[in-house]
């Protein structure tokens, strides 16, 4: 399995705090069946994103050699998840900021705050700059969730969605997992992540989240 969305990194963003938390969720994850891992933390204020970059490539390279040296057997890719507003209409480069330095680009809103005609132009505007964006967790967005059809038009639109691995098990509530898996069942999902923060609430482990699924639903 590849987990495109992750928090792994210690003490970036609100995820995991320690060397040993990191650890453990990439043991966790090699150990349930994901062999690539991407390391996406968040990027909320453009002013840090020249600081966090480097700070990610320090502790990526550093955590490369502690897998190593622990027999961890877990490829790990480079991004973030970058919080749009309106300032996303300044920024013209975003190649260090995407998934593994490609076209394709995480990005989230603020969860109740955001209106779908908002999320349209922001996405608008990365893929009038050559980007494919990719919202992460869309179930879990009061727009979406007061009106799934705003997924099937973001898509014609030419926007990508990532799930969270629990949100059709339940993890974070009735309403979600229901706007999951109708998405599955419709189609619109097009990548599952763990969104993993740490090793007891929220971690790497997809598979444990699948094995929770409901195996039909009435939707």
């Amino acid at each position: 399995m590849t987990d495109i969305h992750s928090h792994v990194i210690w003490r970036m963003d609100d995820g995991a705090k320690r060397h040993a938390e990191t650890v453990e969720l990439c043991r966790i994850a090699a150990q349930s069946g994901t062999d690539t891992l991407f390391l996406t933390p968040h990027l909320l204020y453009w002013e840090e994103a020249e600081f966090l970059y480097d700070q990610r490539e320090e502790r990526v390279a550093e955590l490369e050699n502690i897998l190593e040296y622990e027999g961890i057997n877990l490829r790990l890719v480079k991004g973030f998840e970058i919080l749009c507003d309106d300032d996303i209409f300044n920024i013209k480069y975003f190649k260090p900021y995407t998934l593994a330095g490609s076209r394709y680009i995480l990005i989230e809103f603020s969860f109740e705050n955001t209106a779908e005609e908002d999320v349209a132009a922001w996405c608008g505007y990365l893929i009038s700059c050559g980007l494919v964006p990719i919202i992460a967790h869309p179930e879990r967005y009061e727009f979406v969730l007061s009106d799934i059809l705003s997924v099937e038009r973001l898509s014609q639109k030419g926007v990508l969605f990532q799930i969270n691995a629990g949100s059709p098990a339940g993890m974070f509530g009735e309403d979600v997992a229901i706007t999951a898996l109708r998405m599955l069942n419709a189609g619109y999902v097009d990548f599952i992540g763990s969104d993993a923060h740490n090793v007891r609430m929220r971690n790497t482990d997809m598979q444990d989240c699948f094995d929770r699924y409901p195996r039909y639903a009435d939707m």
